[in-house]
């Protein structure tokens, strides 16, 4: 899906690709990065991420984006202010990488060698000006008595909490189909107000869906009262636990009248199976 952030990576790596060494240049200086360690706050819900790239930046001046972990060449040497943001993987496809505007950035002053390699230790968290909005805890996780999913009309069975396929925690949520429940529809309990000037609403949410595919999308009320189903984000089985962000920032944009939008996840049982399972775990909604 076309929107600002990919547009953004798109520009920054055009303009990245003609700073490639170029041999009539210094001898680069260079920086490692393996990993980024990340912590959430109380209300923050999981620090489960899943950061693919790091954005480096010099005195505010773009080196590139490098998927991790790297090795990074700088033409430059001697103490540089160095400044990492940190990348995700939109809606699950490989060619929309952004920088995730909820994850706060680092600087560091770094003493850069030519020829030389130089590790760094990045951290991130949460951005301040991020704002969770799923529920009072920042997120479902399905760790407590209620569950903040409903089924709606249609729908032949409701998500439950499982204790034996899980993410993390104790439980996650658990979505059964066979013969006798071939179809399931659950919206979000809570309505929410959502900015629709562009600035960035993006779900974050682990799933496992073995062998069937499910829908992520939005019910979007009017001021009237009617509602427009909008089927945002299939998601392809696969074999192991994934965490997806989903960007709902275009979306929400083209609803600036809306009164308010709910969440829904919709899944059918499809022919290759006779049993399948749909399983959730740390959904959060977030907007800054």
């Amino acid at each position: 899906m076309t929107n600002k952030f990919t547009l953004v990576f798109l520009i920054l790596l055009i303009f990245s690709s003609c700073e490639v060494i170029n041999p009539d240049e210094d001898i680069p200086s260079f920086i490692t990065i393996d990993e980024v360690s990340f912590k959430s706050k109380i209300g923050e819900g999981t620090d489960s991420v899943d950061i693919s790239d790091a954005w480096i930046y010099i005195d505010s001046k773009v080196v590139g984006a490098f998927e991790l972990p790297a090795t990074i060449p700088i033409l430059s040497n001697g103490t540089q202010n160095i400044e990492v943001r940190f990348g995700v993987i939109l809606n699950g496809i490989a060619a929309t990488r952004s920088i995730n505007p909820f994850y706060a950035y680092q600087t560091q002053l770094v003493n850069l060698i030519s020829d030389s390699i130089i590790p760094l230790k990045v951290s991130s968290s949460y951005s301040p000006a991020t704002k969770f909005v799923w529920n009072s805890m920042g997120q479902e996780g399905f760790e407590d008595g209620g569950i903040s999913i409903d089924s709606v009309a249609g729908s032949t069975t409701k998500i439950v909490k499982n204790s034996i396929e899980v993410f993390e925690g104790s439980y996650s949520g658990q979505i059964h189909l066979d013969a006798d429940h071939t179809k399931y529809i659950g919206q979000s309990t809570n309505k929410f107000i959502l900015p629709s000037d562009g600035k960035p609403v993006v779900m974050e949410i682990h799933c496992k869906n073995v062998s069937n595919h499910f829908v992520i999308g939005m019910f979007v009320e009017a001021v009237d009262g009617k509602i427009t189903i909008v089927n945002h984000l299939v998601v392809n089985p696969g074999p192991d636990w994934k965490k997806l962000y989903v960007n709902f920032t275009e979306l929400v944009s083209n609803y600036p009248q809306a009164r308010n939008f709910r969440v829904f996840f919709s899944s059918e049982l499809e022919t290759v199976n006779t049993t399948t399972d749909v399983y959730l775990d740390n959904i959060k909604l977030l907007h800054l």
